[in-house]
Parts: C-alpha cells; structure tokens; sequence
C-alpha cells in the first residue's frame, strides 16, 4: 500500500534515490512493527587484503561470495532445516557466465557447510521483488549512518542489530 503511490511514478524504486527517501522511512517504521533482527555485514575498500585485487581494481565476485559465506556463518544457517536466500541480481563484470560461476561457488559452499539445510537460492532484481527492495532501503541506511557517523535509526525503532565489520 505504502508502495503503491510511488510505483506511479514510473521510476525504477532505489534506495539512493532521494525521491523515494520518505517510501524508505515508511517501509523502515513498518518493518519496526514486526519481531525483526537485521543482520549487517560490510567491509571497507581501504581494509581489503591484496588477494581481493587484480590489477588495482576489486574482484568484487569475490568479495561478494566471501562476505555472503561468513554471513551465513554467523547467522548460524545450520539451524534450519529449509532456507530461501534471495540475493539482490546484479550486473557481474564476467556477464551471465560470471554470474553462473558466483551461483554455483555459493551452492557448493551451502551444501558443504550446511548439509542438514535445504537451500534455495534465488537472483532478483530488486524492482523485482519487494523484499529486496525493502532490504536495499535497510542497507543504504546503514550506509548513510556509517557515512554521516551518526546514531542507529534500526535501534531507535526497536530492531535487534548484529553487525559483522571487516570481515575479509
């Protein structure tokens, strides 16, 4: 519902946007009313390892696949006996079959490290589907906080926080 009026608009809904900044407080209060816990991790361009290089630019597969792999860690993915993971569809530098390579290394590393758990998972775009579009207001929020050094908006509206920095 709260969606609705800004899908009228005929623009692609991104979180960067500052024309959809009020649909991304709203869906954020929203989320509030729920049990929530958001799991965030990221890491620091300025804090990679050399290995994540390759000729002075980020192999950024990597870095993706990698922070994915010790976020499911964390979270203790075992615990479940069925998983949809639903990731953000994004344009990778070695094209579809790039994209194909980076699916089956995350693949091979949940059937090896959760054996137990069912694992779907998914590539979206997130105009696409609502839940990744709700998460990319939640990760450009955490972006704008570190960025602007200011307090926790997530804790302020009542959510559980984990937070895993510089993991690599």
């Amino acid at each position: 519902m709260i969606r609705k009026e800004y899908a009228k608009s005929r623009r692609r809904i991104h979180a960067a946007d500052s024309h959809f900044k009020k649909l991304k407080e709203r869906s954020i209060k929203l989320l509030g009313r729920h049990d929530v816990t958001i799991l965030s991790i990221f890491q620091l361009t300025q804090e990679l390892p050399f290995n994540y290089f390759d000729n002075e630019k980020i192999k950024f597969d990597s870095v993706y696949a990698d922070l994915l792999k010790k976020l499911f860690m964390e979270m203790s993915l075992g615990e479940y006996q069925k998983v949809r993971i639903i990731i953000d569809a994004r344009k990778h530098d070695g094209g579809k079959l790039a994209e194909k390579k980076f699916q089956k290394e995350i693949d091979k590393f949940l059937k090896n490290k959760f054996t137990s758990t069912h694992c779907v998972y998914k590539a979206v775009h997130s105009y696409l589907d609502i839940l990744v579009e709700l998460a990319d207001f939640v990760s450009n929020t955490f972006y704008r906080e570190y960025q602007n050094d200011i307090g926790h908006v997530f804790e302020d509206v009542g959510f559980r926080l984990i937070q895993i920095k510089n993991p690599l």
